[in-house]
């Protein structure tokens, strides 16, 4: 109905009374409307935090090039190899002759000859070719010596292993060496010196004086005489 609220005729308006609320369910409902506030902010706050953040662009890998191939590096420990050693010409009486062009002077080749004097004394010499001679054993009578010469060898480089070797018997050479004659090669010993007393024509000679050549040498008459001669 609307309009005022009338009462009965004769009898003023009637007058509404409103009940104060009390304080204790004020703050109840107060309360409750905090709890409410709160439980859906921390409602909100969890739907944001479990939202997957958006991902990366992805970005395109660039090619690697292969890194280049490297040495294998030796085992710890490892001992490097030894160089090879050069190979070794062996010089036989067999290829001189067959090698050796006509003699001028009636020397044979691979034979040894008795002469009269080389430098202090007589001497054995011995030529592989029949011409110009190659090795000598020269004999110094006044100081008891026999001289080891070879002639024709070039040059021995850095090689200081010259040495003779008759069987079992072997002599280092303490040796000097010169330009001349195409390169030669000397050295003195004693006239009695053990390594001469090998010589006795039964053992050729195998002569190393450079790194890559040997020679054969056979010991002939000639040479016997002449270290005989010389120790006498």
């Amino acid at each position: 109905m609307e309009g005022s609220i009338r009462g009965p005729e004769g009898y003023p308006p009637p007058t509404l009374v409103r009940k104060r609320t009390s304080k204790g369910l004020r703050f109840v409902l107060l309360l409750a409307f905090a709890l409410l506030a709160a439980a859906a902010f921390m409602a909100a706050s969890r739907f944001l935090q479990s939202e997957p953040e958006p991902a990366a662009p992805p970005v395109a890998e660039k090619p690697v090039a292969p890194a280049p191939p490297t040495d294998v590096e030796a085992p710890a420990g490892a001992v490097p190899e030894a160089p090879a050693a050069p190979e070794v010409v062996v010089e036989t009486p067999e290829a001189a002759v067959a090698a050796a062009p006509p003699s001028i002077d009636a020397r044979q080749p691979n034979q040894w000859y008795y002469v009269g004097r080389l430098a202090d004394g007589p001497a054995a010499i011995y030529s592989r070719t029949g011409g110009q001679w190659n090795y000598a054993f020269a004999c110094n009578r006044a100081a008891k010596t026999i001289e080891i010469i070879a002639t024709g060898i070039g040059d021995p480089g850095d090689f200081d292993r010259q040495a003779i070797q008759v069987g079992a018997t072997k002599l280092a050479m303490d040796a000097s060496y010169a330009r001349d004659a195409g390169g030669t090669i000397s050295t003195v010993l004693p006239a009695g010196d053990p390594f001469f007393g090998a010589l006795d024509g039964a053992t050729p000679m195998e002569i190393q004086l450079v790194a890559n050549r040997k020679a054969i040498v056979p010991v002939g008459p000639a040479l016997v005489r002449l270290i005989r001669t010389c120790r006498a």
